[in-house]
């Protein structure tokens, strides 16, 4: 073996002897390759990126600039529906999606291309949760070269939690939503009386500021009286009105000084009832915000009402007073999506009306093909928007428009929701 060998083995060694000691941080090896496009995205975040990365007016405006026409008036749903599935092609709308994403979050993008190590993502993503800089961050990292597949499934299962806890509804008893209700009203009277008090105070002010605006055009022109008084005290001292005109001279002054003392504190309470309109007027929209959410908090309460509901509810109810006039006639209600626990409620009210309950859950636990069989069993099909997959609602559309089956789509999967779309099954 040559000297010059036996050196370069020697110099192989040592350097294998550091690397032991000082291990390297993890680089992801391909972080020279570019950003991901939108639809080399796996299908699953298609869906959390056109609802958590982009706003109604945005999805309108590109539909504008990509021409793209619906044959008919779309609801939000559908036009979330038709961009998830713009973003899984390599297409036009799909570059303009990709495109507008990068120009919205350019300065996200940009703090995070300097990020070459692994390691440095995940407390990123964690701290977006914490401060609520969510949209910008998830599009940052779903684009990143360097985010591995652990960090992907966290943030799609992050994304997923947030949609059910922003949609999740506060539920109390009978009691409170009797006292919300008072408080409402309390409220509507409160804010009534505040703008009536206000209105007046202000016509009342406004007099009161003309009434000083012509004292002070009174104060003027005895203050052009009194210059020209004091012009004529150059006249000789035997001149016989002299001791009146002072006379005169200090009574106006006197008049003058009340005159401005007047109109200073016209002035100042003018200021005080202006800020007390502009307190008004914000408490006015306090009042306002507080009785919208009370509202919200009504129909939040007025839904808990299924929860008294019970499997024994029909027998321990007279059959007198049962609702006769819906007749199901012992047809098939297939229902899609929604949550279990209210499937025996469901089931429940059915079979009161003369029909059959059956039941899938929409993908989550029951497999596409288990609808697909049942599908054919089915009379009508009830299916609530707010709980049922994107896929489920596909396949339900289809089946029924090419079979000719009635369909009732619900904006939520309530038992009063429920009890309405059995009416229109049965219409």
């Amino acid at each position: 073996m040559s000297a010059k060998q036996s050196t370069l083995q020697q110099h192989k060694s040592e350097t294998m002897q550091l690397k032991r000691a000082w291990p390297e941080k993890t680089v992801d090896k391909q972080h020279n390759r570019q950003r991901r496009k939108l639809w080399q995205l796996q299908a699953r975040f298609h869906c959390s990126v056109i609802g958590t990365c982009l706003t109604l007016d945005e999805l309108h405006r590109l539909c504008r600039k990509a021409n793209i026409v619906f044959e008919a008036a779309v609801s939000n749903y559908e036009l979330h529906s038709a961009f998830v599935n713009i973003a899984g092609q390599s297409s036009y709308p799909s570059r303009l999606l990709q495109k507008h994403l990068d120009s919205k979050y350019k300065r996200i993008i940009q703090q995070f291309r300097k990020i070459r190590v692994v390691d440095e993502l995940p407390p990123r993503w964690k701290e977006a949760i914490k401060t609520g800089e969510v949209a910008s961050v998830f599009w940052a990292l779903l684009t990143h070269p360097c985010t591995s597949d652990e960090l992907l499934d966290q943030m799609y299962g992050d994304i997923h939690m947030l949609s059910h806890l922003a949609g999740a509804s506060v539920r109390v008893d009978m009691q409170a939503l009797t006292l919300q209700r008072r408080r409402v009203k309390n409220l509507e009277a409160q804010l009534t009386k505040l703008q009536q008090d206000s209105t007046r105070k202000l016509k009342e002010k406004d007099k009161a500021i003309q009434t000083m605006s012509k004292r002070m055009k009174q104060a003027l022109v005895s203050e052009q009286r009194l210059q020209h008084a004091e012009q004529q005290k150059i006249k000789p001292k035997r001149d016989a009105k002299l001791p009146e005109m002072r006379k005169q001279i200090e009574t106006l002054l006197a008049r003058l000084a009340s005159v401005q003392m007047q109109r200073d504190r016209a002035e100042n309470s003018a200021d005080e009832w202006k800020q007390f309109a502009i307190r008004s007027e914000d408490r006015n929209l306090r009042l306002e915000q507080a009785l919208a959410e009370t509202q919200q908090e009504r129909d939040a309460l007025e839904a808990s009402l299924a929860s008294f509901l019970s499997e024994n509810c029909r027998n321990a109810c007279p059959q007198e007073n049962a609702n006769v006039d819906l007749d199901l006639c012992n047809r098939c209600v297939l229902y899609v999506g929604g949550r279990s626990r209210q499937q025996s409620h469901f089931r429940s009210l059915v079979e009161q009306y003369n029909g059959r309950f059956i039941h899938h859950d929409g993908g989550r636990e029951n497999s596409p093909h288990q609808l697909g069989s049942m599908l054919p069993q089915a009379d009508a099909v009830i299916c609530p928007l707010d709980c049922v997959s994107h896929d489920a609602v596909r396949r339900v559309k289809q089946f029924c428009h090419r079979h000719s089956k009635k369909l009732v789509l619900l904006p939520r999967g309530s038992l009063s929701a429920f009890t309405r779309g059995l009416t229109e099954v049965v219409s």
